[in-house]
């Protein structure tokens, strides 16, 4: 049998839409699988946040917030812009928002983002300010804490590199108390880590505290 041009044509029309259709079938499921896969993430890691800090649960469900008390006040350094309530509210929630997306070298978006773009991003979406990526760079800028038992909520955390013994300033996260900190690791994107896991705890240095002057040099 032959087949004119005009048959020809619209065999080879169906057989790209068809291909074209496939093609979008298949990215869809990927889509849908890595949206998942994120959520699954981010759950996981609430069940951290959670089993440490109850309170948290309670927030979302109840909308009673926790750190807003007297108590909670009188051990807070009031330097620190997160003694306004509001803020420490508004920091976790951006937190959780970034829970499960993975790393990224360089990153800065919900495609993979790094350490220090992490620390950067959550800040300017808590605080409205952009302060230079960089671990290094950010150890430069805040008040330190050298002591461990001093950190409070919203501190910025330190820790070397590989190597446990360097000095030299290569990974860095956001405290959120009772030894929990907030960061974009290498091997598992955005999570929540307690510092007494023996990887992070021989490395750690020291903490930035953000308070407002310091928040307005560093922006400059």
């Amino acid at each position: 049998m032959i087949l004119n041009k005009k048959t020809i044509f619209i065999v080879i029309i169906s057989m790209l839409l068809s291909s074209f259709n496939a093609y979008e079938m298949e990215a869809a499921k990927r889509k849908a699988k890595s949206r998942r896969s994120l959520e699954n993430k981010r759950t996981e890691q609430l069940k951290i946040l959670y089993e440490h800090f109850p309170l948290y649960k309670e927030w979302k469900e109840t909308e009673i917030y926790p750190y807003s008390d007297f108590e909670f006040l009188n051990n807070f350094d009031r330097t620190s812009v997160f003694e306004d309530y509001f803020l420490r509210k508004k920091l976790i929630e951006n937190i959780n928002d970034w829970l499960g997306v993975r790393y990224r070298y360089s990153g800065r978006s919900k495609r993979g983002i790094d350490c220090s773009n992490f620390t950067s991003v959550i800040i300017k979406e808590t605080l409205g300010k952009v302060i230079p990526a960089g671990s290094a760079t950010q150890a430069t800028l805040f008040k330190k804490i050298d002591d461990f038992e001093n950190l409070q909520f919203g501190d910025l955390v330190f820790f070397s590199g590989r190597n446990r013994k360097s000095k030299r300033i290569g990974h860095v996260g956001i405290y959120i108390g009772n030894g929990l900190f907030a960061h974009s690791s290498t091997g598992k994107g955005v999570i929540y880590t307690h510092i007494s896991s023996g990887y992070y705890e021989q490395r750690y240095r020291f903490g930035g505290r953000i308070i407002k002057e310091d928040l307005e040099l560093a922006v400059k």
